[in-house]
């Protein structure tokens, strides 16, 4: 009886000390990352793709993304500058939502796993039967949203543009190219 309370010892310690050799973490990231230490590897990847994307889409700008790195991958906050910072945001939100959601998908993690609305649907026009694993983008969000929103915990008017800038990633991340392309689609804001 006593195996699995030292085992999940042992697994909470290893959390515990791989979180904290994580620089800059806020204190709900921190206590995120010790109840889901799967998950941080991922959110890492995740935000690595973002910094990826940033570099390849301001490849011949002055500003590359070069400023880019692991201290900024976990929330310190950026002082490149404004445009910049708000991309980065932006993308950093996407890429973590994007990378969870496809981890889910594979079943690299646990606590989630496909999305469940399209199981079993049926089109009867086609004469089709959905049978795959639908990726859970709501469940990808959503973890982006409480991990990567947990980093801004000054109430400033910075907190409100820099989580507004996460949510307009995680917009582009739902994939819904009306939406993206709606006028009242949020694009980043820039602080001038």
């Amino acid at each position: 009886a006593s195996f699995p309370v030292a085992l999940s010892s042992v697994v909470a310690l290893g959390a515990n000390i791989i979180c904290n050799k994580i620089p800059g973490l806020a204190p709900r990231q921190r206590a995120i990352c010790q109840s889901r230490p799967d998950a941080i590897i991922v959110v890492g990847e995740g935000a690595q793709m973002g910094i990826n994307e940033c570099q390849y889409q301001f490849r011949y700008g002055r500003w590359n993304c070069s400023a880019l790195g692991e201290r900024t991958v976990f929330g310190q906050e950026l002082r490149v500058g404004s445009r910049e910072a708000a991309f980065t945001y932006a993308i950093t939100a996407a890429g973590v939502a994007h990378a969870i959601t496809a981890a889910c998908s594979q079943g690299n993690l646990s606590q989630c796993g496909c999305d469940r609305e399209k199981q079993g649907y049926y089109n009867q026009e086609e004469g089709w039967k959905w049978g795959g694993c639908s990726a859970d983008i709501k469940y990808g969000i959503e973890f982006s949203r409480r991990f990567v929103d947990a980093r801004e915990i000054k109430k400033t008017p910075r907190r409100l543009m820099n989580l507004h800038n996460n949510e307009a990633g995680r917009k582009v991340k739902r994939g819904d190219p009306e939406r993206n392309c709606h006028p009242s689609f949020p694009a980043p804001f820039i602080e001038l």
